[in-house]
Parts: C-alpha cells; sequence; structure tokens
C-alpha cells in the first residue's frame, strides 16, 4: 500500500548482533505494544549474521531485514573497535534508501513503548522530531522517535551522507552517534513532532501519550534505584527518576505487562 493517504503505516527499528541480548527487554517491548495498540508494521532492520536472534525478532511479528550501513567503512574509521558496539544507530540513516512504498515511515529506538497509533499533527516536508530533555528547547531535537518524509530523505542523502564522512574524518569520539549528525544537519529542516509522540517519563504522567520513550534510565534502570543498587550507575539517571517518581512508576508497571514469561 501507498503512503500517499498520510497514515503512519511503516515503523522502522534498528539491532545489530552485538548489543542483542542486553536490548531484548526492550525490543520485546516496542514490538508487543506496537502490535497491540498500533496499526504499524513493525520492521526491524538487523546488523549481524545470528540467525538465532533474527528468529526471535521474527517471533515476535516483526518483519526482519539483514541490513549493513552504506558508509559502514567510513563509520570503522571514525569509531575504531568501538564500531560493532554501536553499528545499530547508524542503520537508521539507510531507511529513505531502503524504504519502497511509503511516502513517510516512523523510526524509533527500541527503548520505546506504544500506548496508540502515532498520529503526526501533520505530516513533514523533510523529517519531524521532538525536543530532547526539555520540551520548550527547540530547535535541538531528539533522534529516538523520528517522522520521516522518504522521498525527501532520499534527495537529500547524498549531502547527509557527505556531513557524516567529514564528521568522522575529524577528531571524534562517542557519545553522540548519529543524533549529533541529524542535529548538524538537520536543525533548521525538520518540523516539530507533538511531545505526546516522544514523551519521557521524567516529564510526568501523560494519559494522552502515544509514545513512551525510555530516554536516559531503562526500567531495569529504574527497578535498581528503587531498591537502591545504585553502584556503578551514571549520576542523571537518579536525577531523572527524581524528576518523576511517579512517572516512572506509571510507565514501567505498563512496561511489564508486555514482557514475555
Amino acid at each position: 500500500m501507498s503512503g500517499i493517504s498520510g497514515a503512519l503505516r511503516h515503523w522502522y527499528f534498528c539491532v545489530n548482533e552485538a548489543g542483542f541480548e542486553p536490548s531484548w527487554p526492550l525490543v520485546e517491548v516496542a514490538v508487543r505494544s506496537a502490535l497491540a495498540n498500533t496499526r504499524l508494521e513493525p520492521i526491524c532492520l538487523y546488523n549481524g549474521m545470528d540467525d538465532a536472534q533474527v528468529a526471535r525478532i521474527e517471533a515476535l511479528g516483526a518483519r526482519v531485514i539483514r541490513h549493513r550501513s552504506r558508509l559502514e567503512d567510513v563509520l570503522r574509521r571514525g569509531y575504531g573497535d568501538l564500531y560493532d558496539q554501536f553499528s545499530g544507530h547508524w542503520l537508521r540513516v539507510d531507511i529513505p534508501v531502503i524504504e519502497t512504498t511509503e511516502t513517510h515511515v516512523l523510526y524509533t529506538d527500541i527503548d520505546v513503548m506504544f500506548r496508540s497509533h502515532p498520529e503526526p499533527r501533520r505530516m513533514p516536508r523533510v523529517l519531524a522530531a521532538a525536543p530532547e530533555r526539555y520540551r520548550w528547547r527547540w530547535p535541538h531535537f531528539n533522534s529516538g522517535v523520528l517522522v520521516m518524509n522518504v522521498p525527501a530523505l532520499r534527495a537529500l542523502q547524498p549531502a547527509f551522507d557527505a556531513a557524516i564522512t567529514a564528521r568522522m574524518a575529524q577528531g571524534w569520539k562517542p557519545p553522540g552517534h548519529d543524533q549529533v549528525s541529524y542535529n548538524g544537519f538537520f536543525r533548521w529542516r525538520h518540523s516539530r513532532l507533538t511531545h505526546g509522540l516522544n514523551w519521557k517519563p521524567y516529564w510526568g504522567d501523560n494519559p494522552e501519550a502515544q509514545i513512551i520513550h525510555f530516554h536516559g534510565p531503562k526500567p531495569a534502570h529504574i527497578h535498581k534505584i528503587k531498591i537502591g543498587q545504585t553502584d556503578g550507575m551514571l549520576p542523571v539517571y537518579q536525577r531523572l527518576w527524581r524528576l518523576s517518581p511517579d512517572g516512572y512508576t506509571r510507565y514501567c508497571a505498563e512496561f511489564e505487562r508486555y514482557r514475555g514469561s
């Protein structure tokens, strides 16, 4: 089906072999909540060779596309030995090349939970995204949830590739990953996405939020914070938790309902 009507049908997320096991509970909840609460078709871009991992993703109900970044040589030079660990971050850059039927698609990171079908107020001319940590701080945006205009991004792909290549050639090291490149290139090109399509738990309880994004501490971290096991944990995780303990408690309880047995 074509995406001409404006409804989002394809949802992309990305997984790499090296980070699969620790990420599995997040993938599980993201896919199960999407299938339960939306009309989206889950599509996983998978960078790896493990057939068993692919089978587990497919068993959840997602379509898997095995894919290696078109810029892998450039990214390996930039990351060095860390590339395999973080390669999944960069697969989303290729979505406009991979997608062939829809004019607009949804991308999210794996640490999300769907509560209803995502319905942007309007489809973007290029890219739509919500703010990073502070709801009022534009134009810097969080790339964990993106509504992509596929033809527009495909037309900009050569220029975006060149910007990424130039960045990787400079003195650089993680963190930052692809979000820095997205903000650097699309800062003045992107449209504003409704906050409820990328709602962070530390923003508090929002019954109308369509996508909960566990940006920062994940439910496993929140469990450890609650029982006092915070040794080695990033201090910012505890600070974010303190912004809305009630919000985290509610969203983590919802998260657990989608976990497998």
